[in-house]
């Protein structure tokens, strides 16, 4: 036989139903559970991340504009109902509840078998590692926000768009700015007077279909370069996918023209293709009046610098 020991009060009426039921005398039901110290714990970390993301929610509302309102209060809400139950109330309202959780409290909910209390110790290492700009937030916050959203195309798209920016930089001299609302206007980052980034509005969370990423002089409104990023599942379609890809740029190109004389004479000279992987084809050396093939790994090696050049050139920033 074992002995144990109930906190709370015993229902008699649905305990001896149960026992009928179940003909299991050791069975019990138990009505107002007092908690211990170790749930109070686990369950201030869940209350206290609910409390700060409405006191976030409460900022933005101050300056949100007015498409953006509705769904703010409808997040507001769900905090608000969330912070109202029983237990995160209790929680609030209790002694320990009147500070930031420790770090026991943190390793408590880490440990906790449930998935509410993980992720909120989650949010919280993440919260006050964002507060003091260490590096695991940010890329957890960038990987989650942005990166999660992407599909490998589009990954690929950004990892193009970033290559050109770098170049850029080093080509004029400006530093490369990091476009932090990426999300909203699809420009990836800023170098100077150019916005490198998607060419035309896009659905992130649709990640079929590709799309051609360019440089944009923000002076002029003029588009100065454009990158398609392609994949071929295998040999025998590189050359198709590259050929593809080319026709893509020349329709770019020829649309662009029309806004001026920059893309007039060699259009695609101020143009690249980026595999993935290339097959069969090498890359030849830059060539200031042809197109640029060139694959991922070469890229992130440098491969777009005379790209980058003959566009500051033109932009007179070199």
């Amino acid at each position: 036989m074992q002995y144990g020991q109930i906190s709370g009060s015993i229902e008699a009426r649905e305990t001896l139903l149960q026992q009928h039921l179940t003909t299991d005398p050791s069975l019990f039901v138990v009505n107002e559970v007092v908690p211990s110290r170790e749930s109070q714990m686990r369950d201030h970390v869940v209350a206290w991340v609910l409390k700060l993301a409405r006191d976030e929610i409460l900022k933005s509302l101050q300056r949100a504009q007015n498409h953006d309102r509705r769904v703010l209060e409808e997040r507001l809400a769900v905090q608000t109902c969330a912070l109202a139950m029983p237990t995160l109330k209790g929680a609030t309202l209790s002694r320990l509840g009147r500070s930031q959780p420790g770090e026991a409290a943190i390793n408590l909910a880490r440990r906790s078998k449930t998935g509410l209390h993980p992720k909120a110790a989650d949010s919280l290492r993440i919260h006050e590692g964002l507060r003091r700009l260490a590096p695991f937030a940010l890329r957890r916050i960038l990987s989650d926000a942005l990166f999660g959203r992407l599909g490998d195309q589009r990954l690929l798209e950004l990892a193009g768009g970033l290559a050109l920016a770098e170049a850029l930089s080093i080509a004029s001299g400006h530093p490369l700015v990091w476009n932090s609302s990426i999300a909203l206007d699809g420009v990836i980052a800023k170098v100077g007077p150019f916005a490198v980034g998607w060419h035309k509005p896009m659905d992130f969370d649709n990640g079929e279909g590709q799309s051609i990423v360019s440089a944009t002089d923000t002076r002029t409104k003029a588009c100065i370069s454009f990158i398609r990023c392609a994949d071929a599942s295998g040999a025998a379609f590189e050359n198709e996918s590259i050929r593809l890809a080319t026709e893509s740029l020349v329709t770019a190109c020829r649309k662009e023209s029309k806004n001026g004389p920059r893309f007039a004479e060699t259009p695609l000279a101020d143009c690249a293709v980026v595999m993935r992987r290339l097959f069969n084809f090498e890359p030849e050396a830059p060539v200031p009046t042809r197109l640029t093939i060139t694959e991922f790994d070469d890229m992130a090696r440098g491969r777009l610098l005379e790209l980058a050049s003959r566009a500051c050139h033109r932009a007179n920033l070199s």
